[in-house]
């Protein structure tokens, strides 16, 4: 089954980096083991890893041809920073959990997977990883709270990739 594994956020304030950062990791770890997607490869046979520094228009034809799509953000909620969410995508899921987007990005990944499913373009199976953050401030590096949440959510993406591949 063919898997996109998507970051979003920006690296340049500071804590919304944390999803672009657990996709550098996450495929540092696939390389590192060998099982990297090589190009050239029908996108059908593994496991592609990609970042965007805000959820756009863009995402609704990134994500199409995938069976399953794991999407890594930075939230806000009630939760202190560090605090990892994973939920099934659904209508309404992150509404109802009290989940903010976490910084000024045009068009939220709610919105954006709305829209994608109203479209016929949404993958079989989504994924929503999201990690309380503390800031948004401008600048590079993530608190230390976040930094220590992102092992966590790396290892257990790892384990998820494993059990689907």
């Amino acid at each position: 089954m063919t898997t996109l594994v998507l970051g979003i956020g920006n690296e340049w304030a500071s804590d919304d980096g944390v999803g672009p950062e657990v996709v550098r990791r996450l495929r540092m770890r696939w390389q590192e083991e060998g099982r990297l997607q090589q190009q050239g490869r029908e996108p059908d046979q593994g496991v592609v890893f990609s970042i965007l520094a805000q959820p756009d228009l863009s995402l609704l034809d990134q994500i199409v041809g995938y069976a399953n799509l794991i999407v890594v953000d930075a939230v806000v909620s009630d939760q202190p920073p560090g605090t990892v969410h994973g939920e099934m995508w659904e209508p309404g899921v992150l509404a109802t959990r009290g989940v903010q987007r976490a910084s000024s990005h045009g068009f939220g990944v709610r919105e954006l997977l709305e829209m994608a499913a109203v479209m016929g373009k949404l993958p079989g199976r989504v994924e929503l990883w999201g990690i309380e953050i503390a800031s948004t401030e401008p600048g590079q590096g993530l608190s230390v709270e976040v930094t220590a949440a992102v092992d966590g959510v790396v290892k257990a993406l790892v384990q998820r990739l494993e059990a689907n591949s």
